[in-house]
């Protein structure tokens, strides 16, 4: 009877050792169960889903000068747009910055991957990311991408997306965006108007309205419902889309804003774009003398800018004659 009470040292040893086994048994058990199931062939090749974004609706790039907003006004949502900027400024894209960006991401090459949990998340920077992409695709859909510590020494970069559990150590991806700067996305041109996704235009003065194009059964009519010559609004369109900036006026200080604002409160003209994408109104007035701090107005200079006021662009009055257009021209 003592002899059971009193196991020999051998006993303890393996009674112990079988606790121990069986804890890391139910250890391993429970952190098999938490882990996501990944497709490793997939991780590795690209996990990203490029699939989901050859038919976009909008792109949202943060990186180190803001967020930049864009808008694409082809109807079927084709890469190659073309692209409006919304924000910061009203402005259209570059052709290709778009398209670019999703063959960059295309070719992605993953070296490792991690869980995603807080103190990865801290690790590599991406609690602070260096670069954000927010796609919206044709059905509404939101992917989001972050890029976080690009590391020098080794040169890969770390990467995280919305849908899925997991941060990525890859190869920096062939754009650097994380550095790209207003200049770097959009052209001096104002407008990216697309006449296939246009339904209506409408141009206002002080006075009121002044034109309105109606789109109906893929004909253009005016305002009194009068039928228009096709190659006439055409022309019209195509000179909207050769609307060109010669200066952006960009980080105003509290004079600046407030005297641009002064201005902008009475435009000359209102110009109003309606699309399958949406509403999109632009203001523009005459600029006479210089702003606060800056000597960059010339003679005959107009500020354009959005119902929002909060960004301006520059363009000579030259460029936007075409908003004098009374209907019967256009028969």
């Amino acid at each position: 009877m003592k002899a059971l009470l009193r196991p020999t040292l051998s006993t303890v040893l393996v009674v112990f050792f079988f606790l121990i086994l069986l804890f890391l048994g139910l250890f391993a058990e429970v952190f098999e169960a938490e882990t996501p199931e990944v497709d490793i062939a997939q991780i590795y090749a690209n996990p990203i889903p490029i699939n989901e974004l050859q038919k976009l609706k909008s792109l949202k790039l943060t990186n180190k000068h803001g967020t930049f907003l864009f808008e694409n006004t082809s109807t079927d949502g084709s890469l190659s747009g073309p692209w409006q900027m919304i924000e910061p400024q009203a402005l259209r894209l570059k052709n290709d910055v778009v398209s670019k960006i999703v063959d960059a991401l295309n070719v992605v090459r993953v070296r490792n991957f991690y869980r995603l949990e807080p103190i990865n998340i801290t690790s590599f920077s991406l609690d602070n990311p260096t670069l954000t992409l927010l796609f919206t695709n044709g059905r509404n859909k939101n992917f989001e991408i972050k890029m976080g510590l690009i590391n020098p020494i080794d040169n890969s970069a770390y990467l995280s997306l919305s849908s899925q559990d997991q941060i990525y150590q890859i190869d920096p991806i062939e754009m650097a965006l994380e550095s790209y700067d207003l200049a770097q996305l959009v052209e001096s041109k104002v407008l990216a108007v697309n006449k296939d996704s246009l339904q209506s235009l409408e141009i206002y003065g002080a006075e009121g309205l002044k034109l309105k194009l109606i789109k109906k059964e893929a004909q253009w009519h005016d305002q009194n419902g009068e039928l228009l010559a096709d190659q006439k609004v055409n022309k019209l369109f195509e000179r909207f889309e050769e609307i060109k900036s010669y200066s952006i006026l960009d980080k105003l200080n509290t004079d600046q804003q407030a005297f641009m604002e002064k201005v902008m409160a009475t435009p000359e003209y209102s110009l109003k774009l309606i699309s399958t994408s949406g509403v999109r109104t632009y203001v523009m007035a005459p600029l006479s003398g210089q702003i606060p701090g800056m000597n960059v107005v010339k003679s005959g200079t107009y500020a354009l800018s959005t119902e929002e006021k909060q960004s301006f662009i520059l363009i000579d009055k030259d460029e936007i004659r075409m908003l004098g257009t009374k209907p019967s021209e256009l028969k």
